[in-house]
């Protein structure tokens, strides 16, 4: 009988982690030189710092951030395709971390949209930012909550527990070992 030796769910899982690391290292590096230019802009012109929303005034700090979950992620992605224990369990965490900032980004749209939209544009406009805002949160936040649930699933658990069994009956470190 053929048993698959990592699931589907496993494989696609990880790529979705490398490629994500990948492309948030990417963007904190961006971020990091649009803050060194903030930065400077702001040196030229210190009145500019009071009209600055706050979260520019750290927005290095934050890049920073970004970039150390991004490496974690792509190294989680990597070994999860190795089907190593802890590895499953920093992409749950980095998933659901993700997923809250989603929802969390979502509130701060919707409450900046309306208060926006609310006298200056037409009628109708201020609903469909909205509505905008709930179905974009939903085309990311839905396959991250998909993942979740593999992630915790039985399939990921008997995948890496088999898999842990086969290494130590070949001596080897097994998938919980880094």
């Amino acid at each position: 009988m053929y048993q698959e030796k990592r699931p589907t769910c496993v494989t696609v899982i990880g790529w979705a982690w490398i490629i994500l690391g990948g492309l948030m290292f990417l963007s904190s590096i961006i971020g990091l030189f649009a803050s060194i230019s903030i930065n400077q802009s702001l040196q030229a012109d210190p009145e500019a710092t009071k009209e600055i929303p706050a979260m520019f005034k750290y927005f290095s700090f934050i890049a920073v951030g970004q970039m150390g979950m991004a490496l974690l992620g792509f190294i989680a992605g990597i070994n999860f395709l190795k089907l190593k224990m802890w590895a499953r369990n920093v992409l749950e965490v980095l998933t659901w971390l993700l997923l809250l900032f989603i929802l969390g980004f979502m509130v701060y749209w919707e409450f900046n949209w309306i208060a926006m939209t609310s006298e200056h544009a037409p009628h109708g406009f201020d609903i469909m930012g909205a509505a905008m805002g709930i179905v974009i949160t939903g085309i990311y936040g839905i396959p991250l909550g998909i993942m979740v649930k593999y992630l915790r699933g039985n399939k990921v658990n008997n995948a890496i527990m088999m898999a842990a069994e086969a290494a130590s009956s070949e001596g080897q470190p097994g998938p919980t070992d880094f």
